[in-house]
């Protein structure tokens, strides 16, 4: 009863109250308003007006038992759904950590952290920020290319890392702590985006449902494990950090200096960490735009974001860089491919188009991923007939017809407007339609823009209770998808094998495929592989490079020697001023088996000088130096090889037949007893003992070369 009789004198108050305001703004000088003479006292009036109303109803619903009984307990689902969502939005980042167990390096990690000084902390930091991501110069001497990957912000981080895992005992188990920085700073973006999308005034329900969409997004799988791909992730939340600091300066209405300054500063942040963090500046002029339009704050954040730009682009040399036909094959597309300079606009036109519709695929529901979408993966647009353009009308009338709503509803929906903004702006650099990407399809390149998909779709939760069951439904497909591709990233093998069963038209990934059958000696399988990526395109010199290296492992050496001429008679792509040091000492180590022993010895000098670390290599050096009665040189070969691996019985015979014929006995006998040591079985090993030891025979001089991934190098 006391509850009661306390809740009847507050709804008794509460009338009185709204009595005296409403009286209030009645007595009011309406006549006077109408003139406008005071506009703010009239907005403030019927903000005050709307108030009230709003009050007036929800006494009238307390009131109503059954309707707030109703009412409470849709609350209850929601908001159960909402606090479910918000752990989600954590245990979600959560499942990607299971990559913490994963002890391989993937794909680019060994040119971007493991092989480059940059990233281990070996290099002064001055010469780190004259060099690209990869470690080369941003004024790369004759022979190199740069692709202006300018990300010393991330190349710094690793370093740090690099140093860190040295002093507490994590060598050779790097990645392992590395991919946990990963996973944390993408659990910080999705508390950021959850924080982002509580200032656009989302409901809590729809705003953890919305950073749990982004939290378990399978495309992210890419961005922690495969640690290149954190540049997206880190320049991200320097974005949103931005877009923050923004919505924050909104409220407190105070966009002064120090908030431009702010601004300015989270941009380079961002850029420093991946290219289209740049664009956050130009996003905010355009939020500024849509919502308020005050031109002096539109235009000083585009005077910003040009400036920034500028400065970049005349720091980096420009934006042009050179990428491959298997990466960008678009480019290539021209008049002598398809007849006309027209045909060839149309082909490179609508294939580009249906990249942007496939980037779109993959941001809204990514089935099928691949670690690589390389030549063929997704075939060129040839014609307008292609039914593929459905799609890609699809995808741009989606986000004509969004951004028409969004504008519309940018007083009551702001979450529409500031996720389409952040979808489409930060995908200008990555779309090919201003600079050149050196992929195909990048997932890991959609980081930032699934930002703003789950703040899209969380905006349009808060209207649409059909959207937020949508959306629940399809947080749930992306967790098990999330789970699936973390799967396949637990090693090489598995990733290559897997996208192999998906994207048998992919290039690089049959190659992959290939290599990895190669490694574990499934040669006639390998062969296969390699031979059915030659099939999409033929001219790649780096697969021809395998398929010869595979000749020789099985002895079909003549076979070989034809794959090494194709390459050398102009199919030379894929083979460049870093990697040639293979190509260069396998032809040289097959002229040496097939008897060229002067010729043998300038490709495995040439090979070698440029990669000192292959014994096979040295073997054979020294091998093709003492049969030109070059003793010493063919001594000293043997020494590097020992160097690198001095538990090689081959070498130590070798070194005993050398020996031998150079009249030093008490040298040969050492070296062919360390050779009985190590593998008194061996036929050659064997045979030199005999012969050494007055048997008749002629000792003699043995080659070898390992599988690839089986040692030797």
């Amino acid at each position: 009863m006391a509850g009661r009789f306390r809740k009847a004198t507050t709804v008794a108050k509460s009338k009185e109250e709204f009595l005296s305001h409403v009286n209030a703004i009645a007595g009011a000088d309406v006549g006077g308003l109408a003139k406008g003479v005071d506009k703010v006292l009239l907005r403030q009036r019927a903000a005050e007006l709307q108030q009230i109303c709003n009050e007036i109803s929800a006494v009238r619903e307390s009131q109503g038992k059954t309707t707030r009984s109703v009412h409470e307990s849709t609350e209850i689902c929601l908001s159960g759904v909402g606090y479910s969502s918000s752990k989600v939005s954590v245990d979600g980042a959560g499942i990607l950590c299971v990559c913490l167990t994963y002890r391989s390096w993937f794909v680019d990690e060994g040119f971007a952290i493991y092989r480059n000084p940059d990233a281990k902390g070996e290099t002064p930091l001055l010469q780190v920020l004259r060099n690209d991501f990869w470690g080369t110069s941003l004024n790369p001497p004759e022979g190199y290319i740069t692709h202006k990957s300018w990300r010393p912000l991330i190349t710094l981080m690793y370093a740090g890392e690099w140093l860190l895992c040295a002093r507490y005992g994590f060598e050779g188990l790097e990645m392992q702590p590395m991919r946990f920085v990963s996973c944390v700073v993408h659990s910080l973006n999705s508390a950021l985006l959850l924080w982002a999308m509580r200032l656009a005034s989302l409901p809590l329900s729809c705003a953890c449902l919305g950073a749990s969409l982004f939290a378990a997004h399978p495309i992210h799988v890419e961005n922690i494990v495969y640690l290149v791909g954190r540049a997206d992730a880190l320049s991200t939340t320097f974005y949103l950090l931005a877009l923050i600091a923004y919505l924050l300066a909104l409220k407190k209405q105070q966009m002064g200096l120090r908030s431009y300054a702010l601004f300015a500063m989270l941009n380079v942040l961002s850029g420093l960490c991946k290219e289209p963090g740049f664009t956050a500046l130009f996003y905010l002029a355009c939020v500024e735009l849509g919502f308020r339009c005050r031109w002096h704050h539109v235009s000083l954040l585009l005077l910003l974001f040009l400036l920034v730009a500028a400065l970049r682009t005349w720091y980096v040399g420009g934006t042009d860089a050179g990428f491959g036909y298997v990466d960008t094959p678009i480019r290539y597309q021209d008049e002598r491919t398809h007849g006309s300079s027209s045909q060839a606009w149309l082909v490179r036109s609508l294939s580009y188009l249906f990249q942007h519709a496939y980037y779109g695929k993959l941001l809204v529901l990514p089935w099928n991923q691949s670690w690589d979408y390389s030549f063929e993966s997704l075939p060129m647009l040839t014609t307008l007939k292609d039914l593929r353009l459905s799609l890609i009308l699809a995808l741009y009338l989606a986000v004509t017809a969004t951004g028409a709503v969004a504008l519309r509803l940018r007083g009551a929906a702001p979450a529409l407007l500031l996720g389409l903004g952040l979808i489409v702006v930060p995908f200008v650099p990555m779309s090919n339609l201003f600079f050149l990407v050196g992929t195909t399809i990048g997932e890991r390149l959609l980081y930032p823009l699934t930002a703003g998909w789950a703040l899209l779709v969380a905006g349009w939760a808060a209207r649409a209770r059909v959207v937020r069951w949508a959306a629940a439904g399809l947080l749930a497909i992306y967790i098990i998808n999330s789970n699936i591709r973390m799967s396949h990233w637990r090693s090489p093998a598995i990733l290559f094998m897997k996208d192999a069963e998906h994207w048998h038209k992919s290039v690089k990934v049959l190659h992959a495929k290939a290599s990895e059958l190669q490694a574990k000696g499934q040669l006639p399988e390998a062969l296969e592989y390699y031979q059915r990526s030659l099939d999409i395109f033929d001219d790649q010199a780096i697969t021809d490079y395998c398929i010869a290296r595979i000749l020789i492992n099985l002895g079909r050496l003549q076979e070989a020697y034809d794959r090494f001429d194709k390459i050398l008679n102009g199919h030379g792509i894929g083979l460049h001023d870093g990697n040639d040091f293979l190509w260069m000492t396998d032809l040289g180590y097959l002229l040496v088996r097939l008897g060229s022993d002067a010729q043998g010895a300038h490709y495995l000098q040439e090979g070698l000088r440029r990669m000192p670390y292959s014994s096979y290599g040295w073997n054979a050096l020294g091998v093709a130096q003492a049969r030109q009665g070059q003793l010493q040189e063919a001594l000293d070969s043997l020494n590097q090889g020992l160097q690198i691996e001095g538990e090689n019985p081959l070498l130590w015979s070798n070194m005993a037949t050398i020996y031998a014929y150079g009249q030093a006995p008490e040298q040969a006998l050492q070296a062919l007893n360390q050779a009985l040591r190590l593998n008194a079985a061996h036929p050659a090993v064997a045979r030199n003992a005999q012969a050494l030891s007055g048997a008749g025979q002629e000792p003699v001089l043995e080659l070898y070369i390992p599988y690839p991934g089986r040692g030797g190098r």
